[in-house]
Formats: C-alpha cells, sequence, structure tokens
C-alpha cells in the first residue's frame, strides 16, 4: 500500500510540475536568439515493449506486447530539450527457471506495467530533415499481475498476484525526421530498471522494460509578445 501511495504521489507531482511548465511566461521565448529556440512539443508513440533479463554473459528476452506512449517537452536549445513522459504495456510475460532440473520449479509472470518520465535529451542535426539524440533521466514505475508457479509434477501449483513499485534510471537513443516545420516523425528505442523481485529472478541479475516506438510530434503554436498600441 506505501508503494502505490509513493506512486501516486509522484503522478501528482508530475502533473503538477507539467502545469507549471504549460503556464511559464512566453518572455523567454520573444527573446531568445534565432539559433536557440525555445519552443514546446507534444506526442504521442506506440510501442513494441518487452522485458530483458542481463545475466552476465547475455540479455535474455522475453515475449513483446504493444503500449503507448504520451510525451510533452520544452526545447531550450538548438540541441537540448526536457521531456516528460508516460508510458503503458499491458500483458508482459517472463518466465524463470530454478534448480538445475529441467521443469523442477518455474514460474510465469504476466503483468502490466506504467511509468512516469522525466528525461534531457541531447540531439544532433544532419541537414534541415534528421534530428539522432540521445536521452537519460528517471522512471518512476508502477507493475500489476500474476504469478504462476508450475512443479515438475504439477502445472499452477500455486498462483497469486503481484505488485511494485519503484524508481529507476532510463536511457535511450533515437531518430527524428521533420516532416514539416510543425510535425516530427520520431523513432525510439528506451530501457529503465525493474525490480529483481517481481520477476523472482536471481541476485545479481539485472531486469529491464525495454520498448521501440514509433511516433509524432507536434510543436505547439510560440506566443507572441503583445505590443502596447499607445507606445
Amino acid at each position: 500500500m506505501a508503494q502505490r501511495q509513493l506512486f501516486q504521489a509522484a503522478y501528482r507531482g508530475t502533473g503538477l510540475l507539467a502545469a507549471s511548465l504549460a503556464l511559464a511566461p512566453a518572455q523567454a521565448q520573444s527573446e531568445a536568439p534565432a539559433q536557440d529556440p525555445q519552443d514546446w512539443y507534444i506526442g504521442a508513440s506506440t510501442d513494441n515493449t518487452h522485458v530483458e533479463v542481463y545475466r552476465g554473459g547475455g540479455w535474455e528476452v522475453g515475449g513483446s506486447e504493444r503500449g503507448f506512449s504520451v510525451r510533452g517537452g520544452w526545447q531550450f536549445h538548438r540541441n537540448f530539450e526536457l521531456e516528460l513522459a508516460g508510458r503503458h504495456a499491458t500483458d508482459l510475460q517472463w518466465t524463470e527457471y530454478f534448480g538445475n532440473i529441467s521443469g523442477y520449479l518455474t514460474t510465469h509472470t504476466t503483468f502490466d506495467v506504467t511509468a512516469l518520465q522525466a528525461s534531457a535529451i541531447g540531439k544532433v542535426h544532419w541537414g534541415q530533415t534528421f534530428e539522432g539524440y540521445l536521452k537519460a533521466g528517471i522512471a518512476q514505475y508502477q507493475v500489476d499481475g500474476r504469478q504462476v508457479l508450475d512443479t515438475l509434477q504439477t502445472d499452477a501449483a500455486l498462483t497469486r498476484d503481484v505488485d511494485a513499485s519503484g524508481s529507476d534510471y532510463l536511457l535511450g537513443m533515437g531518430l527524428v525526421i521533420k516532416a514539416s516545420p510543425k510535425w516530427r516523425v520520431r523513432v525510439e528505442y528506451q530501457y529503465f530498471g525493474l525490480d529483481r523481485d517481481f520477476l523472482g529472478v536471481r541476485a545479481g541479475d539485472d531486469p529491464s522494460v525495454d520498448s521501440i516506438s514509433i511516433g509524432l510530434d507536434y510543436r505547439l503554436p510560440t506566443r507572441k509578445p503583445t505590443v502596447n498600441a499607445l507606445q
């Protein structure tokens, strides 16, 4: 229950931060030089999301499912942006095997994940049409699902509901295609860490939620400063 309350508090805090950014005065934008545009944008993507676990010698990958994400951000420099995002995916799956005998103990976890993200983005430009970028930040996540335990003799010997919440760093990279002055197409890969106890993976292994997404961003119209007619 305390974890759920922490997640809800983070959700409200992110909402307040997004609102304060949206209501920020436009004066700084009007005074910015042409080479350093200050623009707001919103966007959405469809995601292919899956679980990966790094075990030291390589990665193991769970089944992938469709999800979606929404975002809003502020480009305060030609090469830098700040971004807030929300991401959701359902029916992600992970299977973990225990013991030296194949099938002796096996857990199957199916779950939904919701994540609130704050990140900084650094960009490079290729002509007037293409941009590449790297992103780094933090994800506050909530996971809820069901876990089934199979034994060598019995399938579904134990079933239970599981949930967890926490925060971890996120990293990503992507490509932007500027289709018009207001619209851009965005292809991205990103991941953030996940609680290992929730999936039942061994100590020392590193699970993550990985997403490949494609979507659109729309640059909001810039408010122009009003001119006093008496001046």
